[in-house]
């Protein structure tokens, strides 16, 4: 804050004090001088008044405030001084004024068109300020920003003269908050798979690009783990018609989860791998939950039912499904900290003769340069499968914090 730098960025983890920044940042460039205009953008404007809203109204002085308009988050202040929130998925309602400071909060979640199209622009005429504040996602633009910060005081322009840097840049992991206890640190380092845990709470850029299971490895996690017809059985099942796809888990005592077997059928349908179960698990029907991808709540047109009532109609009883999709990351994420946590807990163990799953394991990958799964391949299937079970019964948890070290 003491910077003197036209753009800042902070990349910093998760609860380091990211929105103490970007409150005290709004309050003192609308305090500094008369007339300023000062915004706080997030990603949506609800998120914006989730995050902020309330934390800066409490935070500025009585004294200082001449008029508040809560339903459009403004506050106006006795030097000219005008506090705006706003959100960045209305792109086009942030065009056309001169802004003095803008914050940009999570600003790895905001399109880099938002930035270099609409609020860039208006900072021209004022000679505006911005500072950026996030959690690393990946090799995006958020870094690109940071990396211009890294380049040193003086730099080279396009004529080739040294000129003074306009950026200046950051990096904090969540460790070095006074405001996190350890054992928060170490909790979510037992919880979390290595890449998410580095990129969440050690603000460390990530490679998204490559394997989406990325900790997965066949010599670590595949081998003899058979059924056991004495344990619950518990089935992934993903309703893509090329190929339908069904896994099936059981949880050891030792907290350890094994893919027992796997059933993938090609050119099929709900009613064909409902048959399949129950034709290779009949005598343990009543052991079986089942956990599908959410979309089999929707109306079968053919029929007039939907794949649950397929299902049923089949004799699985337990059905568990979220009411809508997953977050695609925080499925992956779910699964990858099965495969391993960031302190190298193993949970996921699969038997060799899950040839399908196994090559899923292995092969989705996302698309270059990008955190979308790459679907060209076909063989996300498999995984989304259990996917959902993950999701469902070991899903990634969220952090709260209940209490301060001092």
């Amino acid at each position: 804050m003491r910077s003197k730098a036209r753009f800042r960025v902070v990349v910093a983890g998760r609860r380091w004090g990211k929105t103490q920044v970007s409150k005290i940042s709004l309050v003192i460039q609308a305090a500094a001088k008369r007339n300023q205009l000062v915004w706080y953008v997030a990603p949506t404007y609800q998120m914006a008044r989730d995050i902020m809203w309330d934390d800066l109204t409490a935070s500025i002085p009585d004294k200082w405030i001449r008029t508040i308009y809560e339903n459009r988050m403004v506050i106006y202040l006795i030097n000219g001084s005008k506090i705006h929130l706003k959100g960045a998925d209305k792109p086009d309602s942030l065009r056309g004024v001169g802004l003095n400071f803008v914050v940009i909060d999570e600003a790895q979640d905001i399109k880099e068109e938002t930035w270099e199209m609409v609020l860039q622009p208006t900072l021209a005429t004022t000679n505006g300020q911005a500072i950026f504040i996030g959690t690393p996602k990946s090799y995006n633009w958020l870094y690109h920003r940071y990396m211009l910060g890294k380049r040193g005081v003086m730099v080279e322009d396009a004529r080739g003269k040294m000129v003074k840097n306009e950026w200046e840049s950051w990096q904090f992991p969540t460790i070095t908050s006074p405001f996190i206890p350890a054992r928060e640190i170490v909790a979510r380092r037992r919880d979390m798979d290595p890449k998410s845990f580095r990129q969440e709470f050690e603000a460390s850029f990530e490679v998204m690009s490559g394997r989406v299971y990325y900790a997965f490895d066949r010599t670590l996690h595949v081998g003899k783990y058979p059924f056991n017809p004495k344990l619950p059985i518990y089935i992934g099942m993903d309703f893509n018609i090329d190929p339908m796809s069904a896994i099936v888990c059981q949880e050891q005592a030792n907290g350890e989860i094994w893919v027992v077997d796997e059933c993938v059928l090609y050119g099929s349908n709900v009613q064909e791998i409902a048959d399949e179960l129950v034709r290779r698990y009949y005598r343990y029907i009543n052991q079986i939950s089942l956990y599908p991808d959410p979309a089999g709540n929707n109306r079968n047109q053919g029929r007039g039912e939907t794949s649950l009532d397929i299902l049923r109609e089949a004799g699985f009883k337990s059905i568990y499904f979220k009411r809508k999709h997953p977050a695609v990351q925080d499925r992956v994420n779910a699964v990858n900290r099965l495969f391993q946590t960031a302190e190298g807990t193993v949970r996921l163990r699969i038997n060799d003769t899950c040839r399908r799953f196994i090559d899923s394991a292995e092969q989705t990958i996302y698309k270059e340069n990008s955190s979308e799964v790459d679907k060209s391949q076909g063989k996300e299937h498999e995984m989304d499968a259990f996917g959902y079970l993950a999701d469902f019964r070991h899903p990634m948890r969220k952090m709260t914090i209940l209490g301060v070290s001092v």
